[in-house]
């Protein structure tokens, strides 16, 4: 369910509003930002539908800032389907090495704008600049197709966004932005890098983080399957087992 728009923009500016208080040293003034979120964590239950985070913060008059997310990394293959005799099968395959769960960016301006193409690479800034390590791949495989099949499946999902998020800007220092989990979301660390954009350059970052996990029955069910993963994969068997004899029982007594 959505945060109340109106709630959240009050409790943003009232926070925000309380780190004007703090003064910045001299040294420091020119690069300052400061960043919070109304809530560092996201809950998934039974009836999770999505989730929306504010982030606010305080920054220099006269300068940018731009929000990388990014979920935890997983060993994520993506395969080629070739028609063979008719039916399609998998040919090729590539397993890119910790690519992101998750990935979102927002910002004041454009990055492309505001930044050369050498500092979005380095800070990776934008879906198409991830750094995406193989781990594997078929021989002969060319990268790149892959690569854009795993951003087109991932932002068909809802996990990855090519769209840069607006922030927005409230007086000379303060900011926020809106950010949105979907439903299915992994379960993890991720991390929120926020920029301070001057003149072409980053001349500062904050880092945070948000805890995306599971709450409830099903919070006791996914740690019983990861903590005693031999048990769960057995009684998983004689559930399946008991069902289908189940299914089968009440078929012959209807026939």
């Amino acid at each position: 369910m959505k945060i109340n728009k109106h709630l959240s923009g009050f409790v943003a500016l009232s926070a925000a509003f309380a780190l004007l208080t703090i003064t910045p040293s001299p040294k420091a003034a020119e690069g300052y930002i400061d960043i919070d979120l109304s809530k560092p964590e996201v809950e998934l239950t039974a009836s999770f539908d999505g989730a929306e985070l504010l982030l606010f913060g305080i920054h220099n008059p006269g300068t940018d800032v731009i929000i990388v997310v990014r979920g935890p990394g997983i060993s994520t293959p993506v395969r080629k389907k070739d028609r063979v005799a008719g039916i399609w099968v998998n040919s090729d395959e590539v397993v890119f090495k910790n690519a992101p769960t998750f990935y979102a960016t927002a910002s004041t301006a454009p990055p492309a704008e505001i930044l050369p193409q050498k500092i979005l690479n380095q800070y990776e800034i934008g879906v198409k600049n991830i750094n995406l390590d193989i781990e594997s791949k078929s021989a002969g495989a060319e990268t790149k197709p892959f690569v854009d099949g795993l951003i087109r499946n991932m932002n068909r999902s809802g996990l990855y966004s090519s769209e840069v998020l607006e922030i927005n800007k409230v007086g000379r220092q303060l900011f926020r932005t809106n950010l949105w989990f979907p439903s299915n979301v992994s379960v993890g660390d991720y991390t929120v890098d926020t920029h301070l954009v001057k003149d072409g350059n980053i001349i500062n970052s904050k880092k945070t983080h948000i805890v995306v996990h599971k709450v409830g029955i099903e919070a006791d069910i996914y740690n019983f399957a990861h903590d005693y993963s031999l048990f769960y994969g057995l009684l998983a068997i004689v559930i399946a087992v008991i069902s289908g004899w189940s299914a089968n029982a009440v078929f012959r007594r209807g026939g």
